[in-house]
C-alpha cells in the first residue's frame, strides 16, 4: 500500500475464506476501536413493489438478533461503554459503523457480527419502524434538497433503479401485509448480506494480531455464498431525458441554477482526476473566473463546480450557481460564458503545467492530511475497499501519477449542449406537474434547439481567462525546532487591550499552524442592530478576500471572518510557510475603508434571504436557534436581525466599521511550526498597527439567570407541519462538580430516553438529548419532533419520563460507573489532529482556562463522583428549586394545544433587558 510520509500506522489488508475482505489498521493514537462494514446493497435492490424496503431493513438490524434479541441492545450496551452505532442506506452500498473502547472490542465484534447475520425482524417492531421511517419522511416534506432530489428521479430513465423512491413511508411500505414484508425482509436480507458483498475495516489501538481472530471467528463462520445480484444497469438517461431544462419552484428563497452533464462512471481514472482539474478550472474565483464575471455582471453570489450523483454506469457534473434576480434573466449568456471557458479549457490540454500543479497539490494534501476521527476513516476506507485496488486505498482521494490528456478530452466530449440538463430553481417559475411524494411544483421540457445550436459556438468573453500558476503552493515543509518550554501556550504579549498566546505543536508534526484572532467590540452591547450590521459586514469581507485570496486556500491555506456575540473572529489556519503573511494582510484590510459598492446589494440580499430560511428551518432548529438567542445575552434571533438588513445601506457598512474597530479588546492564539521569533513578530504587527483601537476591553459573555422562576415557556412560529418541544435545564452553577454532574446525568438518561420514546412510544423521528453549555455555563436539554403527537402532548411525556427516570434513578445503580468511566476517558483522550487541539486550547483562553486543566479538573470531578451525589443531583433537578427551566415549543399544524405550566416570554428584547444575568 502507498503510505504517506507521516503514516505511522500498521496495515494487515486479507480476505476471509468466504470471501469478505478485510483491512485492520494498527494506529497507536486511537482510544477506541472503530468498526466500519459496508455492504454492496442499497435501495437500487428494493423489489418495485416495496420502495424504502432496504431503509427499513437497515433499521431492523439494530432491533435484535438471535444471540441478542434485545431491542436496541447493542446500541444501550455501547452507549454504556462510551461507544456508538449508526448506519446509513445508499444507492448501491450500506454501511453500519460502530466504535468502542477496545477493552470492549471483543464483545462488540461479536454482537455487530450477529446483528448484521442473524437479525430477528420481529414482525411487532416492524410495524413501529415503519411508524418511525414515516415520521422520517414526513420530518423531510420540506427539506428542499429531497424535494429537488425526487424531482431529478422523475425526470430520468424510469427503468433505471435510481428512479425509486428510496426512503419510503408507511405506504410503500405497508403495501403488502406484515407477513409478506417479513418474508420480503428475509429475502433482501439474505441475497445481499453475503461475505462477497462485505468489506469490513477495522481501526484500533490494539495489535492486527489481536484484532484478526475476533474477526475470523466471527464473521469468518459465514458460510461462502454468492449473491447472484449483479445487474446491468440500463442507462440513467434515455436520449429525450437530456438536452431538456427543469423548472422546480423551492419553499425557501432560492434562486439556483444547475448545468449538469451527463457522464459514465469515470472511477477508472482516478490516477488522472480529470474531472477534478475541470471542476478547478470552472471553479475558480479569482480574477478572470466565471464567479466573478457574473458577480461582476450581478447575475450570481456563489458557483461550485464538480459535484452531482454518481453510481456504478452513471456520473453527473454538475455546475451550481446561486442566481440574483437579474441572473435569472441572463440564463443564456451564464451559459455562453461557461461554454466558452469550457472551450478556453479544450485549447489549454498542453499546458500540462495544470495537472502536475494539481498533483503536486495532491501529494501536499496527502502526506500533510490532518488526521481525522478513526470512525470516519473507517467509513471511508470500507467504501473505497469496493473501488479501488488495495495498493492505491489510501491515497486513491489524492494521487495523480499520470499524466495523459486522453482523459481529459474524453471527460469535456460529453460536457457540450446537447448532453446537459438544465434545472432552474426559484419560486417565481411557471409549473404544471407535482413531483410525487414530496408535492414540489415543476415542469420539464426541451431547450430551444437554436439556443443550443449557438451554444456549440459560443461567443468570446473578454473578461474569462484560466488561472495563472499558484503563488501560494508551500516548497518549504521543514519543521521548526521545537522548545519544551512552547508547548504549552504562552502569553507573548499582555497589555490592557490585549493578549496574544503562542505554543508550539510537538504531538503532530506536520508544516502547519493556526491563528485566531478575536475582536471583542465595545459597539455589541447596542443591541441587535448593531449585530445585523456587523453580520452583513462581516459576510461582505469574506466576499471581498474570496475575490483575492481563493487560490491560498485551494493551496492548503484558509481564511474564515466570521461573527460572534461579542464581536468578530479571523482565523486563518493550514500551511505555515506563507500563513503569517496572509494574516498580516487580512488584518490590515479589516481596518482599511473597502469600497462594497459592486458587492452591497448581491450580498445584502443573499445574507436576508439566508436569515428568512432560517426561519424555514425544522422546528428543532428553530427552538435551539432560539434557545441561544434567549440564554445568552448579545446573542440576536434571525427575527431581531431581519429589519436592520432589509433596509440596510452602503452608509451603514461604512458606519459600522468604525464603530466596531474605534474601541475593541483583540484576544489571539498563535498554534503550530512557528517559532518564538516569528510569533512575535506577527505579535507586534498586531500590537502596533496604527488603526488599532488602544482603549477595548473584554466583553463578558452573561448568560440570563433562569432560576428566577419555577419555569418558563416560549412559542416559535414554525412553518412546518410537525409539533416540537424542547426542555432546556440550567444547572445552578459554573463549579467543575456541577458541570461534571450535568455531563454524566445527560449521558445516563440519554439512551433509555431515545429508546422509549422514539423506539417504544414512536413519538417522532427527532428524538434525543445533549448536554448544552451556552457560554461555558453547563444545562442539559431533551427534545422531540413528532407529525402526530402536539406541543402540549410532547412535554407531557418528556416530563413524566424524566421524572420516572429520577425516580428510579436507583435501577442505574449496577452500571452508572461505566457510564462514568466512558465520559472520563472522551475528556482525556488525545486531540485527533492539530486542528481539533488548537480550537481546544483557543476555548480553554477564551473560557480564562490559563493552566489548561480544565478537562483534567472534570475528569477529576467525576471520578470523585458517587452514586449519592448523581441522586442528591437528579433529586434537585426533579424538584427545580434550583435549576432553571426553559420549555420551547413549535404547535405546528396543532394550533390549538400548547403547553400553560410556565411565565411566558413574549417579546425577546423586553425580557433580556429586565432579566437577572449570570456571568
Amino acid at each position: 500500500m502507498l503510505l504517506s510520509k507521516n503514516d505511522k500506522r500498521t496495515y494487515l489488508p486479507y480476505s476471509l475464506p468466504n470471501g469478505m475482505e478485510v483491512l485492520i489498521v494498527q494506529d497507536n493514537q486511537c482510544k477506541k476501536t472503530a468498526v466500519s462494514l459496508c455492504v454492496a446493497t442499497g435501495h437500487f435492490n428494493d423489489p418495485i413493489h416495496i420502495e424504502g424496503l432496504g431503509h427499513l431493513l437497515e433499521h431492523m438490524l439494530f432491533l435484535g438478533s438471535e444471540r441478542y434479541p434485545e431491542a436496541n441492545g447493542f446500541n444501550q450496551f455501547l452507549s454504556t461503554h462510551g461507544g456508538n452505532l449508526n448506519a446509513w442506506t445508499g444507492t448501491e452500498h450500506s454501511n453500519f459503523h460502530f466504535e468502542v473502547p477496545s477493552v470492549h472490542f471483543a464483545a462488540s465484534i461479536d454482537h455487530f457480527y450477529d446483528m448484521i447475520h442473524a437479525p430477528l425482524l420481529d414482525l411487532g417492531l416492524i410495524d413501529k419502524e415503519i411508524q418511525s421511517i414515516d415520521a422520517e419522511f414526513e420530518l423531510k416534506q420540506k427539506d428542499d434538497l429531497r424535494r429537488l432530489y425526487q424531482v431529478h428521479k422523475e425526470t430520468c430513465n424510469p427503468a433505471h433503479p435510481f428512479s425509486k423512491f428510496s426512503v419510503g413511508n408507511a405506504q410503500t411500505l405497508r403495501s403488502v401485509d406484515i407477513e409478506e414484508l417479513k418474508k420480503q425482509l428475509i429475502e433482501l436480507h439474505q441475497q445481499n448480506f453475503v461475505p462477497e458483498n462485505f468489506r469490513l475495516c477495522v481501526i484500533s489501538d490494539m495489535p492486527t494480531v489481536d484484532v484478526k481472530p475476533h474477526l475470523d471467528a466471527t464473521f469468518g463462520k459465514i458460510p461462502k455464498v454468492s449473491s447472484n445480484c449483479a445487474k446491468t444497469l440500463p442507462p440513467l438517461y434515455l436520449p429525450e431525458h437530456l438536452g431538456v431544462q427543469i423548472n422546480i419552484k423551492p419553499i425557501k428563497v432560492a434562486r439556483r441554477l444547475i448545468i449538469s452533464f451527463a457522464l459514465p462512471d469515470t472511477q477508472q481514472y482516478f490516477r488522472t482526476k480529470p474531472l477534478d482539474l475541470i471542476s478547478h478550472l470552472l471553479g475558480d474565483e479569482g480574477a478572470g473566473s466565471l464567479l466573478a464575471y457574473f458577480k461582476q455582471q450581478g447575475w450570481a453570489t456563489n458557483l461550485s463546480a464538480g459535484g452531482g450523483i454518481n453510481g456504478s454506469n452513471f456520473k453527473d457534473f454538475n455546475l451550481n450557481l446561486q442566481l440574483t434576480e437579474a441572473g435569472l434573466d441572463n440564463i443564456e449568456a451564464i451559459l455562453n460564458s461557461v461554454f466558452y471557458l469550457l472551450e478556453l479549457i479544450k485549447q489549454d490540454l498542453d499546458s500540462t503545467w495544470r495537472l502536475k500543479e494539481k498533483a503536486q497539490l495532491g501529494v501536499l494534501a496527502f502526506d500533510y492530511s490532518d488526521g481525522i476521527k478513526p470512525i470516519d476513516d473507517a467509513i471511508g476506507l470500507a467504501n473505497q475497499m469496493f473501488h479501488y485496488p488495495t495498493e492505491y486505498l489510501l491515497c486513491s482521494e489524492f494521487i495523480i501519477d499520470q499524466f495523459a490528456q486522453q482523459p481529459l478530452q474524453d471527460c469535456l466530449t460529453y460536457m457540450h449542449p446537447k448532453n446537459m440538463r438544465l434545472k432552474v430553481i426559484s419560486p417565481d417559475l411557471k409549473t404544471d406537474r407535482i413531483a410525487k411524494w414530496y408535492q414540489t411544483p415543476y415542469s420539464i421540457f426541451d431547450i430551444d434547439l437554436a439556443l443550443l445550436e449557438r451554444l456549440q459556438t459560443p461567443v468570446t468573453v473578454d473578461y474569462l481567462a484560466l488561472p495563472k500558476p499558484n503563488p501560494y503552493i508551500v516548497g518549504n515543509t521543514q519543521i521548526q525546532a521545537i522548545s519544551d518550554e512552547l508547548v504549552v501556550p504562552q502569553k507573548i504579549i499582555d497589555v490592557p487591550d490585549c493578549n496574544i498566546w503562542f505554543a508550539q505543536d510537538d504531538q503532530f508534526g506536520l508544516p502547519k499552524g493556526e491563528c485566531f484572532l478575536s475582536f471583542d467590540c465595545a459597539a455589541v452591547v447596542e443591541g441587535a442592530e448593531v449585530s445585523a450590521y456587523k453580520r452583513l459586514w462581516v459576510a461582505l469581507m469574506m466576499e471581498h478576500f474570496s475575490n483575492q485570496y481563493y487560490q491560498a486556500g485551494v493551496a492548503g491555506l484558509h481564511h474564515h471572518l466570521y461573527p460572534h456575540q461579542a464581536g468578530f473572529s479571523l482565523h486563518t489556519s493550514g500551511f505555515s510557510q506563507k500563513q503569517m503573511t496572509l494574516c498580516k494582510e487580512l488584518f490590515q484590510q479589516i481596518h482599511e475603508k473597502q469600497h462594497f459598492s459592486d458587492l452591497f446589494e448581491q450580498t445584502r440580499i443573499k445574507h436576508f434571504h439566508a436569515l428568512q430560511n432560517a426561519l424555514l428551518n425544522k422546528p428543532i432548529n428553530r427552538l435551539f436557534t432560539r434557545l441561544s438567542g434567549i440564554v445568552q445575552r448579545y446573542t440576536h434571533a434571525p427575527s431581531e436581525l431581519l429589519p436592520f438588513v432589509e433596509h440596510a445601506s452602503i452608509d451603514h457598512i461604512d458606519s459600522i466599521q468604525q464603530k466596531l474597530l474605534s474601541n475593541y479588546f483583540l484576544e489571539s492564539f498563535i498554534y503550530g511550526d512557528w517559532n518564538l521569533s516569528q510569533a512575535q513578530d506577527l505579535s507586534a504587527y498586531l500590537v502596533s498597527h496604527e488603526a488599532r483601537s488602544k482603549q477595548g476591553k473584554k466583553i463578558k459573555r452573561d448568560v440570563v439567570d433562569l432560576r428566577t422562576k419555577a419555569q418558563y415557556l416560549h412559542q416559535v412560529e414554525s412553518q412546518h407541519q410537525d409539533s416540537a418541544a424542547v426542555l432546556y435545564f440550567q444547572t445552578p452553577s459554573t463549579d467543575v462538580k456541577d458541570v461534571a454532574l450535568t455531563i454524566l446525568i445527560e449521558q445516563l438518561f440519554a439512551t433509555p430516553f431515545f429508546h422509549t420514546l422514539r423506539t417504544e412510544k414512536q413519538l417522532g423521528y427527532l428524538v434525543g438529548s445533549g448536554y448544552l453549555p451556552l457560554n461555558q455555563h453547563p444545562g442539559m436539554a431533551f427534545y422531540i419532533q413528532s407529525p402526530n403527537y402536539n406541543a402540549q402532548q410532547l412535554v407531557v411525556e418528556i416530563e413524566g419520563y424524566l421524572h420516572e427516570l429520577m425516580e428510579t434513578i436507583d435501577d442505574f445503580a449496577p452500571f452508572w460507573h461505566h457510564v462514568r468511566a466512558s465520559v472520563i476517558k472522551q475528556l482525556t483522550d488525545n486531540d485527533t489532529n492539530l486542528s481539533v487541539k488548537s480550537q481546544r486550547l483557543w476555548m480553554a483562553i477564551g473560557n480564562d482556562d490559563s493552566n489548561f486543566n480544565q478537562q483534567d479538573m472534570l475528569a477529576d470531578a467525576l471520578k470523585n463522583l458517587t452514586f449519592d451525589d448523581v441522586k442528591c443531583f437528579c433529586g434537585a433537578m426533579s424538584e427545580g428549586n434550583t435549576f432553571g427551566k426553559l420549555i420551547l415549543f413549535c404547535t405546528g399544524k396543532f394550533v390549538n394545544s400548547r403547553p400553560d405550566k410556565g411565565t411566558e416570554i413574549h417579546d425577546l428584547h423586553q425580557f433580556k433587558q429586565t432579566a437577572s444575568y449570570m456571568i
